[in-house]
Parts: C-alpha cells; structure tokens; sequence
C-alpha cells in the first residue's frame, strides 16, 4: 500500500486509552441519540438497543479484517484499521452494555438482583475467556478467518434479535413501562 512504508511503527499496546477516550467523546452523544429517537416515536426498547450495540460491535471487527488484509499483502497494517475497530466497538459498547445493565434491574425480581447482576458478570468474564481461546486459534485459522467469523456471527445475531424482537419483548412483560410485577 502506497504512503505505509514512511509511518513509524507505533505498538499496539499505546491504543489501550482510545476506547476510554472515545467513551468520555461518545457517551453524552449516544445517550442524547437514544432520547431523541424515542422522542421521534422509533423503537427504542432495550432488545433493540442491544441489537444495535452487537451489530456495531460486528461491524469494528470488519476493520480487522482489513487490517489482516493489509498485513498479508504488505507486512503491516495501518493504525487507523485499528481506531476505526475501537471506535465501532465503543459506540456499541455505548449501545448495548449500559442498557443491559439496567434491564437486568428491571427484569429479576428484587431479591435476587444482586445475583443477576454477577451472573452477567460472571458471562462476561466467559466471554472474556472465548476470546482468548479464539486468539489462541488466530495462530492457527489465522487472524483474517477469526476476524471475519466475529463480525458475521455478531451481525448474524443481531439481525436474529431484531428478526424475534416482538416475542421477546413480550416475555419481558412490560418491563420497560414500569408494569413488571416485582416479586419482594
């Protein structure tokens, strides 16, 4: 790729703040989007926000691929590959993890929401523990595969939800307008 060879090589390890910074960037602005598409009379349920985040979410790792692309073909691969990833991550980070959080608060009886908290808690450290499985595969099926295996599967998965969207937000029975029963 023409322009690459003239950029200094900067490790991976100095990007560890861009989803910090690009939380304090996005937040307010995710948060007054939300608002106002509610306001606008659009689906704002927390399923759908939740797909949203995980379509999003997919959708960075589509940077990855280009960046394995461009390392196969040049040898190393440009840094904004990189900021884009982080950038699609946080913003559906921003979609789908607060939301969760409070949805959870909404959906378990009072009693137990303590626990369900650290239930989701505890997948999240699973999951933690799926990626590095996978990355130990990248060794093997390459970082290419494995980049492209995520993003369709999360974008897959979104799609689903949005596909089932109606009955699952009846099995949360009107949780989201205040009318769930609560168990005490």
């Amino acid at each position: 790729m023409i322009g690459l060879s003239f950029l200094p090589e900067i490790p991976a390890s100095w990007f560890q703040s861009v989803n910090a910074i690009f939380i304090l960037l996005f937040a307010t602005l995710v948060g007054t989007f939300w608002i106002k598409w509610a306001k606008a009379g659009k689906e704002a349920s927390s399923i759908f926000k939740m797909a949203v985040g995980v379509i999003i979410m997919g959708s960075g790792f589509l940077f990855m691929t280009a960046a394995a692309l461009e390392y196969q073909e040049v040898g190393k691969s440009a840094m904004h590959w990189l900021i884009l990833a982080y950038l699609f991550h946080t913003i559906g980070e921003l979609c789908a993890s607060p939301v969760a959080l409070s949805f959870i608060t909404k959906l378990s009886p009072e009693r137990y929401v303590a626990f369900m908290m650290g239930a989701y808690f505890a997948a999240t450290g699973l999951g933690n523990k799926v990626a590095g499985i996978l990355s130990e595969a990248s060794a093997e099926a390459g970082e290419l595969t494995i980049f492209t295996g995520i993003a369709i599967f999360c974008m897959l998965f979104g799609l689903l939800v949005f596909l089932i969207i109606k009955p699952l937000k009846r099995l949360t029975h009107g949780a989201e307008e205040g009318l769930a029963p609560t168990a005490h």
